[in-house]
């Protein structure tokens, strides 16, 4: 019996040492690169043990405005690894150059276990000194900033997501390129060039510790990267960074918290500035200031009678032609301001309701397709970014989160007389964003010619040449005549010299054309939408306009103000 049980100890024993042995093939030659459930990388956490190391740069594509200047700022930074508190370090030198007392560095060293960033921003000289020094574990650098400062909702966000980047990118997933933690773009431009931009490989400083944190082997910091000089691409748009913040200062002067404003460059219908409230929150991503309202469709109020206006020009309709203006939008009761009897162009600078439902009853009666005919024209029947077939990616568009105008909700509506009404003043179901309205304004601008709306120019390689161009794209081959245009440019100027933005526009450095508009969103708010969209200088116009407030209380007039004090700031 004695010899059976040692023999079945044994038996057990080698069994269980097999175990062993196996468990260890496993962790150390089998599932190295993904072990449990988890996908642990084994050879990746060991390393990371003995290693220390300071993010530069996570490889992610850079954004950069019209100037080849990046819209993310790059702090010039101190970057100290823990390990110089355990030796000798000319510290006196480093704190000449920077104006830091020598205790300070060594208080901020304490305690640390990982590289930092001295909190001090450097001068370009600072950097150039420290670098020239060549200690290990201090080196200046440029670090990006935390947080986008400007045009936040045109450039959009980044996030992790790991379930998204495997479904996204399966073949980088699959080679390496990109785990989960990887940033992808989820709005604005970031999700728009996502394929451009996404990182294959961080930069950072490096070194091996032994178990005190000193480099290992006396070997010094080195720097890893995938970069070369063609990677990672830099997206470069058309903003003009200098415009963005005049533009962003003169909302915030006026105190509009929910609105936002659009300008374009006429010439190409460019986006110079876009600015959406309230401000994005990266802390809260999905919260109030999230969406990017500039290319949303809202109630466009009388702003719509733009489209009108055209419709009734192209019909014939003679400007000498009066309206009884003292009646409301149906005709069946007095309006809230008496107006009297106005011509045609005298109707659209005063805004009288009554002159375009009038107009739209009958033009619509005529061709029911007459109002979405005439806003094709105007380059607004149909989203107005720019969109086309990119390599593999079929109707590549650089405003992904653009919604489509809506004019009716159904053919049924062309038939019933109040929603024809309410339709021509820009309200019922009609939406238009205000990227659509700023461009309409431009196309008049321009003589008639509606192009798509583009944000970026170009994207290019690291060494600063072209890896592809978006080139000026029409928007459609459907132009209004001429003497329509001219008639428009009239109209719209009428509306600044003796209509609703005499007031406010008449006395800017420039000559103004434009429209304003007073929209009601419904429910029992107890505000309405209130824009002014147009474009100037009148004579030889540069800028297409559009500035909305989404919550205009009664007697403000935030969105006059705004687009005065952007007028008064450009010139």
């Amino acid at each position: 019996m004695g010899v059976r049980r040692i023999t079945i100890v044994a038996i057990l024993f080698l069994l269980c040492f097999g175990l062993l042995i196996g468990r260890l093939v496993q962790i150390q030659l089998i599932d190295t690169n993904s072990f449990s459930n988890h996908e642990v990388n084994l050879v990746e956490a060991s390393i990371n043990q003995r290693t220390q190391s300071f993010i530069l740069s996570d490889g992610r594509g850079t954004l950069l405005d019209r100037n080849g200047e990046p819209m993310r700022g790059s702090i010039p930074s101190l970057i100290l690894f823990p390990f110089l508190s355990e030796r000798e370090w000319p510290i006196d030198k480093v704190s000449e150059i920077i104006d830091v007392p020598p205790s300070e560095l060594n208080k901020a060293l304490q305690g640390k276990t990982q590289p930092f960033r001295l909190d001090k921003t450097l001068t370009k000289s600072e950097m150039v000194s420290i670098n020239d020094l060549r200690i290990p574990g201090v080196y200046a650098v440029y670090q990006p900033e935390s947080k986008d400062r400007l045009a936040s909702h045109l450039i959009g966000s980044v996030r992790t997501n790991p379930e998204l980047m495997k479904s996204k990118y399966p073949e980088k997933w699959n080679e390496g390129l990109v785990d989960q933690h990887t940033r992808l773009g989820i709005s604005g431009l970031q999700l728009a060039f996502d394929p451009f931009l996404i990182s294959e490989g961080e930069s950072k400083l490096l070194y091996h510790a032994d178990r005190k944190g000193n480099p290992l082997l006396g070997l010094d910091v080195k720097m890893f990267t995938n970069a070369d000089s063609f990677y990672p691409l830099q997206v470069k748009t058309t903003v003009d960074t200098d415009l963005q913040q005049k533009v962003e200062n003169a909302l915030d002067q006026t105190k509009i918290t929910n609105g936002g404003a659009v300008l374009l460059d006429i010439k190409n219908s460019n986006v110079l500035s876009m600015v959406s409230r309230p401000n994005f929150n990266e802390d809260d991503p999905l919260g109030d200031g999230a969406t990017n309202k500039m290319v949303k469709g809202f109630f466009p109020g009388s702003v719509f009678k733009t489209v009108i206006l055209a419709a009734a020009y192209e019909n014939g309709i003679s400007n000498e032609r009066t309206f009884d203006c003292d009646r409301n939008v149906y005709r069946d009761g007095p309006e809230k301001r008496e107006l009297g009897v106005l011509d045609l162009k005298s109707s659209f600078a005063a805004s009288c309701n009554a002159t375009f439902a009038i107009l739209a009853e009958e033009l619509l009666d005529k061709d029911p397709d007459v109002i979405e005919k005439t806003a094709e024209k105007l380059g607004i029947s149909t989203t107005v970014g720019w969109t086309n077939t990119l390599y593999h990616y079929e109707g590549f568009q650089q405003f992904p989160d653009e919604s489509k105008p809506v004019f009716f909700a159904n053919e049924k509506d062309k038939r019933i007389r109040k929603a024809i009404d309410q339709t021509a003043i820009g309200q019922l179901n009609v939406k238009v964003s205000p990227l659509s309205l700023a461009n309409m304004m431009a196309t008049i601008a321009r003589g008639g010619d509606a192009k798509q709306v583009r944000a970026v120019s170009d994207i290019l390689y690291q060494n600063n040449t072209t890896f592809l161009s978006f080139q000026e794209k029409k928007l459609t081959s459907k132009t209004l005549s001429s003497d329509v245009v001219g008639d428009l440019q009239n109209a719209l100027r009428e509306v600044v010299v003796s209509g609703t933005g005499r007031s406010f526009l008449a006395d800017l450095p420039v000559e103004v054309a434009g429209k304003s508009g007073t929209a009601e969103p419904g429910g029992n708010a107890d505000y309405d939408y209130q824009w002014f969209v147009g474009y100037f200088p009148y004579d030889e116009p540069r800028y297409a306009l559009a500035v909305v407030d989404f919550e205009r209380k009664d007697k403000e007039y935030k969105a006059y103000e705004a687009f005065g004090k952007i007028v008064n700031t450009l010139y």
